[in-house]
Parts: structure tokens; C-alpha cells; sequence
């Protein structure tokens, strides 16, 4: 029992060092945009009265700018510290659909980097669940990372939650997969240890449907 608790704290301490570097990258960014801007607005003002010169409407565009970048960092400010708040309770009642957007929004940029497109179809009606939503963002992020690593072709996943109320669910379904992995039925995708211990934790298991090239996340059936 300890060694399942000590791994999962080693796996959510790695996930959030994981969204927080990503989180920190693209604040620093927009940071440095912004010096950039103020840097010129600084030359601008220094400059004698020419073509060149700081004019109104180059100072408002200036500003424009500054101001977009300084609500991109509010953004990001905003997700990492929702991510640091959702480790606050055990348990929560939470829209399952509102969970997959977040983490989506938290990890855009690092689904970007790989070149892979992500839509999200509405379920027919609220999915809740009562869990730990850290380790369910934690999963999902692990769902995404499994399904982005054999996503091939167009390399577009859809994310969709199943229609029974009483099993709730989360499909996520790749146009194809690559090659090689068609014939092991994608067996090694959830084969790490903390892959388990996060399912077992969660209380839900995974289903594959290699005909669809898809895979769900599901929760015991409701009684």
C-alpha cells in the first residue's frame, strides 16, 4: 500500500513538473515578446521627429501588442493554477467533458509540437463522475500521450464519451494508426507500471477496439 502511494506521488509530482515547464515556457515567451515591444517603444521615444519617429498610432500598436501578450501569460497563469488547485481535494463531482477541455487547453502546446490535430465531439447529455480530478487530468494526459505516439496519416484524434449513463466513458479514436503497431494491437500503449497504478487508483480500466482504431478509459458500471 505505501509503494502504491509513493508511486503515485512520484507520478503526480511528474506531471505537474511536466505541465509547469511547458506552462513557465510559454509565459517566458510572452515575456519576451513584451520586453521586446517595451524596448522598442523606449528607442522609438528616444528618436528625433522623422518618418521613424514614435508616432500615435505606432505607439497604440505597440501597446496592442503588449497587451496581447500580457493576457496570453494571464491565460497560462490562470490553467497552471487550476492544475494546482485541482490537487487540493480527494474526491470531486466533476463533468467529465469539462476535464478533457482543460487538460486539451493545458497541453496545447505540447500536442502542437507533435503535429497532431485534437477535436472534442459534445456528449448527448453531462457525463459526471466523483474522483481525484488530479490523477484523472493525469490519466487523460497519458491517453492523449499514448494516442498521439501511434496516431499516423492525417494524424487528427477524436475524442468522444460513450452514450450509457451508468458506464461512463472517454473514447479517444486515431484516423489510423502506424504500421508497426497494427499487428501487436496496440498492447504496449498502457504497459507502464504507473499507467496501472493510476487506473487502479482511479477505478477505471481501458478498453481497445482495434477495428476502430480506438481506445476508451471507462468507469465501473453504475448500480
Amino acid at each position: 500500500m505505501a509503494k502504491n502511494k509513493d508511486m503515485l506521488t512520484d507520478i503526480g509530482i511528474q506531471f505537474f513538473s511536466q505541465m509547469s515547464a511547458s506552462a513557465t515556457h510559454e509565459i517566458k515567451n510572452a515575456l519576451a515578446i513584451i520586453n521586446e515591444n517595451a524596448g522598442l517603444l523606449g528607442d522609438l521615444s528616444m528618436m528625433p521627429q522623422n518618418e521613424h519617429s514614435l508616432t500615435p498610432k505606432r505607439a497604440n500598436d505597440i501597446a496592442q501588442k503588449v497587451a496581447k501578450h500580457v493576457q496570453r501569460a494571464d491565460l497560462v497563469l490562470k490553467k497552471l493554477n487550476w492544475l494546482s488547485h485541482s490537487a487540493d481535494q480527494v474526491t470531486q463531482i466533476e463533468d467529465l467533458e469539462e476535464i478533457v477541455c482543460f487538460v486539451l487547453d493545458l497541453t496545447s502546446r505540447l500536442v502542437e509540437q507533435q503535429g497532431v490535430i485534437i477535436e472534442v465531439t459534445p456528449p448527448e447529455s453531462p457525463v459526471i463522475v466523483d474522483t481525484n480530478i488530479f490523477y484523472l487530468e493525469n490519466m487523460i494526459w497519458k491517453a492523449i500521450e499514448a494516442a498521439c505516439s501511434v496516431v499516423a496519416g492525417e494524424k487528427k484524434i477524436i475524442i468522444s464519451f460513450g452514450n450509457d449513463v451508468t458506464i461512463p466513458s472517454i473514447w479517444f479514436s486515431m484516423s489510423t494508426i502506424k504500421d508497426d503497431l497494427k499487428n501487436n494491437s496496440m498492447e504496449d500503449m498502457f504497459g507502464s507500471k504507473e499507467v496501472f497504478a493510476l487506473l487502479a487508483y482511479l477505478g477505471i480500466s481501458i478498453e481497445k477496439n482495434i477495428e476502430n482504431n480506438s481506445f476508451g478509459l471507462l468507469w465501473p458500471k453504475r448500480i
